[in-house]
């Protein structure tokens, strides 16, 4: 009986919260994964997954930089599917020198994308991009709702959007593209809300809430990003934008609130209140009907669930942040 031949996937940025989820999941699944960052491996206590498995290789390219090696890595690995969650990020910090972030997420990223069109390889590509490209919008958020974006940083992430189908018009390259609402769980980088209120109440911190929390978004966990990725990849439609939310909507300050509760821990002891930053939307609200319909996703993870992963994880890992 003939061997199975082992698919492989190639993640750019994969040094991102996100991508070391996916990872992690593919290679439980037994894909072999050739990874692609502009920094080094993070350090092990924000790793998902075990750099040593026989099926993980990875590179230090930058895509501002290493344009071509990237390219001719591509050609030699010839992966069935790439997953991109390259980005320049940092929203706020987008407007103190915006030339780097459209340098990266829409100049750098066309002309990538450009390039894996030409080779003519017989691949999916998945382009991760953000709700930030809507701009702040109070009703449900749908897949074919209008780009509006208030920040240098969202602006810079419509360009690919846009060029991405046009290529796709022209017959050249097959793709799917995921914009997930506010991603939270295991191994993600501290300055993020969950995480890091989580921290701030172990560690007797301060924590800024800005604007006074009245921002309102629908958190959904990585393990259910990951599987709804996987199904994008692999069963998604060309051409096609999916959504990946959870199922409710909650205040920053109510979420806040909420693990305040979880570790008994009092909000007003906790919180400082401060402005809010600059250009933030107030609101997303992203349905996912259509993956929900179209290929059989469901969220699995309760945000109290995922919370109280997230609270059991900081404290067995805490002597490792401090």
């Amino acid at each position: 009986m003939a061997q199975k031949k082992i698919k492989k996937v190639l993640i750019i940025g994969s040094n991102s919260f996100s991508a070391g989820s996916y990872i992690n999941f593919l290679l439980r699944k037994k894909f072999k994964v050739f990874a692609i960052s502009r920094s080094k491996l993070n350090s092990k206590k924000f790793l998902a997954y075990n750099i040593k498995d026989k099926n993980f290789v990875f590179k230090r390219f930058n895509i501002n930089n290493d344009h071509k090696k990237i390219i001719l890595f591509i050609k030699k690995i010839k992966p069935k599917y790439i997953v991109n969650y390259a980005s320049q990020s940092m929203v706020g910090e987008s407007w103190n020198n915006p030339i780097d972030w459209y340098q990266t997420n829409s100049f750098s990223m066309i002309k990538l994308y450009n390039s894996i069109a030409n080779t003519k390889l017989n691949l999916k590509l998945i382009h991760i991009s953000t709700p930030e490209v809507y701009g702040n919008i109070k009703k449900i958020t749908f897949e074919n709702n209008s780009y509006n974006p208030t920040t240098p940083y969202a602006a810079s992430r419509v360009t690919a959007d846009h060029f991405l189908n046009l290529l796709f018009l022209q017959k050249k390259i097959n793709y799917c593209l995921i914009r997930a609402s506010n991603v939270y769980g295991e191994y993600q980088r501290l300055y993020r809300i969950v995480p890091k209120t989580i921290f701030s109440i172990l560690k007797n911190k301060k924590l800024n809430l800005h604007g006074g929390g009245v921002s309102k978004r629908n958190f959904i966990h990585i393990e259910d990003v990951s599987i709804a990725t996987f199904k994008i990849m692999t069963l998604g439609k060309n051409g096609e934008a999916y959504h990946v939310s959870g199922d409710s909507m909650i205040s920053i300050k109510d979420l806040v609130k909420k693990i305040c509760n979880k570790m008994d821990f009092k909000f007003e002891k906790l919180i400082n209140r401060s402005k809010e930053r600059k250009g933030k939307d107030k609101y997303y609200f992203l349905s996912s009907k259509k993956i929900k319909k179209e290929l059989n996703w469901r969220q699995n993870i309760s945000l109290d669930s995922g919370i109280d992963r997230c609270i059991k994880w900081i404290k067995k890992n805490k002597k490792f942040f401090s």
